[in-house]
């Protein structure tokens, strides 16, 4: 049994949406709701929230650090949809999905598809969209976070790939510093999108490139893996300023030594 969990970040600046599918072999909730509890906060009443300033929301941030490390144990699709197609972001939740099971291996296996509150689709579509799997997929839209813990890792890691893809194009730049155990000096400034990009890119779904796409004797070509067939989704309805710039930035993911 996999458990995918599926939340969105909306970004007015750039006129996108992008949603993060988590996946996990097992539900994730139980850790979610011990860390939240662990924090002396509520399961089920209390939850993170990605939009909340954590500079000034010490639980939050202490939070958002614990859930990083689940994060860190599961895998992460990518669907990025405009804002003018809000309405099918759940269709597009969906594409995603059946994109990530058969690229991957795993359409024979039963699933869980938890949908944040909100993110809808049509019931006959769903079933159009996934009966060419011998799997069975049970879907469920429209969920509280509070209760579907993993729902909470899909929001920060929606949150970060949205942050990623604005500085992308263009829209903001920010300087945080590289922190300890970051591999640089404590006190050194990094680009956001960066640091944001660092912490996600082994959770990504991806593949080796074939050995007849990869130039021979390049160890940064070597180490570079397909995210775009694996686990990137993106609507034919973006423009094509913002398909192409979601392309080259999460197309591909680099897994060298980045220091």
């Amino acid at each position: 049994m996999g458990y995918f969990y599926f939340d969105e970040t909306i970004q007015d600046r750039g006129g996108f949406i992008i949603g993060a599918l988590v996946y996990s072999k097992n539900d994730v909730t139980p850790a979610v709701h011990s860390s939240i509890e662990q924090l002396g906060m509520r399961p089920g009443v209390d939850e993170f929230k990605s939009g909340a300033r954590m500079d000034r929301n010490p639980e939050q941030a202490k939070l958002r650090r614990s859930l990083m490390e689940i994060l860190s144990k599961t895998r992460v699709g990518i669907v990025v949809v405009p804002i003018a197609a809000r309405a099918s972001l759940g269709l597009h939740a969906l594409l995603g999905l059946k994109k990530i099971l058969s690229a991957n291996n795993l359409a024979r296996e039963s699933h869980q598809l938890f949908l944040d509150q909100g993110i809808t689709f049509d019931r006959a579509i769903c079933n159009d969209l996934l009966s060419a799997f011998g799997s069975t997929c049970e879907v469920h839209q429209s969920q509280d976070s509070k209760l579907i813990g993993g729902i909470q890792l899909a929001d920060l890691a929606a949150h970060s790939l949205g942050g990623i893809l604005l500085e992308s194009l263009g829209l903001t730049s920010k300087l945080v510093r590289a922190g300890k155990n970051s591999g640089y000096d404590p006190a050194l400034e990094i680009e956001l999108d960066f640091e944001l990009w660092a912490s996600l890119r082994y959770q990504l779904f991806k593949a080796s490139k074939p050995k007849s796409e990869v130039i021979a004797d390049d160890p940064i070509d070597n180490l570079t893996f397909d995210v775009e067939n694996f686990g990137l989704h993106i609507s034919d309805d973006c423009s094509p300023v913002l398909k192409e710039t979601a392309r080259q930035r999460f197309g591909t993911c680099y897994l060298g030594c980045i220091h």
